[in-house]
């Protein structure tokens, strides 16, 4: 009863209005809700945290009648995917009945009822399920039914037959459906999985909403529900600001696209040029979507002209101030509630720009096919599983993609674009430049023939390759066209075959462009260098382009090329020199790169070496040394090279065995540093062969350190030539008495060819009185010579 008397008073302050201003405002009855209501919870139930075991009708529900027979249940279990708890209904024998759990709330509810379900089908088949009914006080009447069609997926019931949303769902999956009903305007909307799928859509012709239900698939059946959500918002009479998706310029008129709302029965689109005009109501959008997304879309077309006193079309290219508000009419009370303007700029076209980003070598698109130029889109990189045409009822995919076209830009164009037939603006789909010389690429259905646009008369080759596309049904080959446009020029997207494509024999064509990159190349650079001046060869494959070089960041050479080949010298400053090579084409912002670094190092390197003996009687002397900067170590011999560019780090001691000639050396040591700076230090090391000491052993290979009365003793030596020339060597061993007078003595004399080894050994029994003796053993060259090769070696009696 309140309500009514609610309705009465809002008729009667309408009228009021009406007859006193002549002019529809906008009422405020008493008993309006705010524009902003905080839902209230009716029903919320989470069964994974239930009790297991617990049955739905312990949990506050109450069950539906089943047919004599009949069979079910409604019990808290671990579902068989997810193990988790969940709610199962299960139905057996039931005939064509389901079976429902109920629930009933405490009051009859007016305004938006929420409903949300998350649920499983289990099992192997699909079956058709009425899964969410949302039920009117009197029980007559389901206001709307969401659920699921074997064949036709996801579906409504706002009478008794299925509304085929083409939405699919998957056995054995977890899925979420979710139901905004409003009771005034007697519409919904319905979401799957997060996703809107039906917007504004028609409910039974019923006021209120009293009680929930979910149902399994009629006779036998079975379905797991996880959770149920259900809220309720009181009657809004003051409709909050709608949502603008996106909007477009078309020819005299300005479409736009709304985000959908349950409670908006239409929509008043308004439209005034400047802020302080008066709005003009050029539109009252009834319809309920049917785009993808379902978005509601009107379109603006006229504007109130106060000098002639009629509305007007709009002008292309001049900006309006768009105005759009929901009406929500009370359908019971017959009357409408406008709500607050969302306002926004809009500019109308006859040929629409789109803008393209600045890395897309393709320029900004102009449409002349601008009807639905919004849906269109300028893309970089092309993928299987991309849709060319936007909207189209059947989605058309990429299945075969070469790998050439992968990385190009490319224009979606939308659905309706290949039956564009022109009109006074132009007779092609769009035109744009490229902003630098390209590769245009056309892929067109192989079924049509060339239109003379992209004949070969007009430059066009077949590449040979293909792109196959797929929609639901069919399978489609594309062919390749390609022709090359230079820097600036403006490409014509001719006309698609529009009889053939009315009559399915086409399926048109889209549109890929790649930049023909300059063949920029360059000589490999020279990492070091000891020069100041240096100078960059390289090549292009085209004339008339600008080289610009950079060293350090600073231009020091820019020039357009007559030739395609270059050479440009460059002055080094000392250290590093960053150089870039840029090529780029006249009016085009895109170029060519290539960057090098070379370093300049006039400077020697310090070399700093162990001053040798001079002179030395081992063969190997080990030169040593440092350089204060990485460079290449020779080390020569009397002219010839001992270690040759072997490299040492900076500051990092260096030490390299040279094998010495007998006489004298001349040691040259040279480092060499990246740039080719050179240090050197020279050294002169006279080498004498050199035996070196015998040693003394008895017969037993003993070493003997002392004289032993009638004992057997050698001296012996290892000896190698390490001289490149002949050598004859001599060992001595003289016994002396206490009187140093010479006792008695043993020679042996070997000759030693250049690099042999050879072990000389002589000596002889000593007397019994070897008391104040001495033993001495030394090496000559020879008796003739008597050149000492070793030091005494001597041992003494007791």
């Amino acid at each position: 009863m309140r309500i009514q008397i609610q309705r009465i008073l809002c008729f009667t302050l309408l009228l009021h209005v009406l007859v006193g201003v002549g002019m529809l405002g906008q009422p405020a009855p008493a008993a309006a809700a705010d524009s902003v209501v905080e839902p209230t919870t009716l029903l919320d139930k989470d069964f994974s945290s239930a009790v297991e075991g617990q049955s739905a009708s312990q949990l506050g529900f109450d069950y539906s009648t089943l047919p004599s027979g009949a069979t079910s249940s409604a019990v808290v279990e671990v579902d068989p995917i997810a193990k988790q708890k969940a709610l199962h209904l299960t139905v057996n024998s039931a005939g064509n009945s389901q079976f429902l759990i109920n629930k009933t709330f405490s009051e009859t509810k007016t305004g938006t009822v929420t409903a949300e379900i998350t649920f499983m089908q289990p099992g192997t088949s699909k079956a058709k399920d009425q899964i969410i009914y949302l039920t009117n006080a009197a029980g007559t009447k389901s206001l709307v039914i969401a659920g699921l069609d074997s064949s036709k997926g996801v579906v409504y019931w706002p009478d008794t037959a299925p509304v085929d949303l083409k939405t699919p769902y998957q056995l054995n999956k977890w899925h979420t459906i979710k139901v905004e009903l409003n009771t005034l305007t007697k519409r919904f909307n319905m979401w799957f999985d997060g996703t809107l799928i039906s917007a504004r859509k028609n409910t039974n012709d019923a006021i209120d909403v009293k009680k929930i239900s979910i149902g399994t698939p009629a006779g036998n059946g079975e379905l797991y529900v996880r959770s149920i959500k259900v809220t309720h918002t009181p009657p809004n009479y003051k409709p909050a600001k709608p949502e603008i998706a996106y909007w477009v310029g078309r020819d005299k008129s300005i479409a736009l696209w709304i985000e959908p709302d349950a409670w908006a029965s239409k929509y008043s689109i308004k439209i005034k040029e400047k802020a302080e005009d008066p709005w003009y109501t050029t539109a009252t959008y009834t319809s309920i979507p049917t785009s993808i997304p379902p978005y509601a879309s009107p379109s603006a077309s006229k504007v109130w002209d106060p000098v002639t006193n009629t509305a007007v079309a709009l002008t292309n290219g001049k900006t309006y101030i768009v105005g759009v508000a929901v009406i929500t009419r009370d359908e019971t009370a017959k009357i409408d509630y406008e709500g607050e303007i969302t306002e926004f700029t809009a500019t109308p076209y006859a040929v629409t720009p789109i803008e393209t980003p600045d890395t897309n070598v393709i320029g900004t698109v102009t449409a002349y096919n601008n009807y639905n130029a919004n849906r269109w889109s300028i893309n970089s990189g092309l993928y299987v599983g991309d849709e060319p045409f936007a909207d189209r009822t059947s989605a058309l995919k990429i299945t075969v993609l070469p790998e050439k076209y992968s990385s190009m830009d490319w224009i979606k164009t939308h659905a309706d674009t290949m039956r564009y037939t022109g009109s006074t603006t132009g007779m092609q789909i769009a035109t744009f430049p490229v902003r630098d010389k390209a590769s245009i690429y056309v892929a067109m259905d192989q079924r049509e023939t060339p239109p003379a646009w992209l004949s070969s008369v007009s430059g066009w080759t077949d590449t040979g390759d293909i792109i196959q596309l797929a929609d639901t049904a069919l399978s489609y080959t594309f062919k390749i066209y390609q022709k090359d446009i230079a820097s600036g020029a403006t490409f014509t997207m001719g006309l698609n075959n529009v009889t053939d494509y009315n009559a399915g024999k086409n399926a048109g064509y889209f549109v890929m462009a790649e930049r023909v990159p300059t063949g920029l190349k360059a000589d490999s650079f020279v990492p070091w260098t000891n020069k100041s001046n240096y100078t960059l060869k390289g090549s292009l494959d085209e004339t008339s382009v600008t080289l610009a070089v950079y060293n350090n960041q600073t231009l020091v050479y820019d020039s357009r090329l007559a030739q395609n080949q270059f050479s440009v010298d460059v002055e080094l400053a000392p250290g590093v020199n960053n150089i870039e090579l840029i090529a780029r084409r006249a009016g085009s912002s895109y170029s060519d790169k290539i960057t090098g670094v070379v370093h300049y190092d006039p400077v020697a390197p310090v070399l700093h070496m162990t001053v040798p003996p001079t002179s030395v009687k081992d063969f190997l002397y080990n030169v040593q040394g440092t350089v204060n900067e990485e460079s290449k170590v020779t080390i020569k011999n009397n002219g010839e090279a001992v270690a040759d560019s072997v490299y040492t780090s900076s500051n990092v001691p260096f030490s390299y065995p040279v094998q010495l000639s007998e006489g004298m050396n001349q040691i040259e040591i040279s480092a060499i540093d990246a740039a080719g700076n050179e240090s050197t230090k020279t050294f002169s090391i006279d080498y004498m062969f050199w035996a070196g000491k015998p040693d003394f052993y008895d017969l037993n290979e003993t070493e003997m350190n002392s004289l032993v009365s009638s004992g057997d003793l050698i001296a012996q030596k290892q000896i190698t030539n390490n001289t490149s020339n002949a050598k004859q060597i001599t060992l001595f061993v003289v016994l002396f008495d206490a009187n140093k007078k010479m006792v008695d003595f043993s020679t042996l004399i070997e000759e030693f060819a250049p690099g042999e080894t050879k072990t000389l050994s002589t000596g002889f029994t000593l007397p019994t009185q070897v008391n104040g003796y001495s033993l001495k053993a030394f090496i000559w060259d020879s008796l003739d010579g008597m050149k000492p090769l070793s030091e005494e070696s001597i041992i003494e009696g007791g």
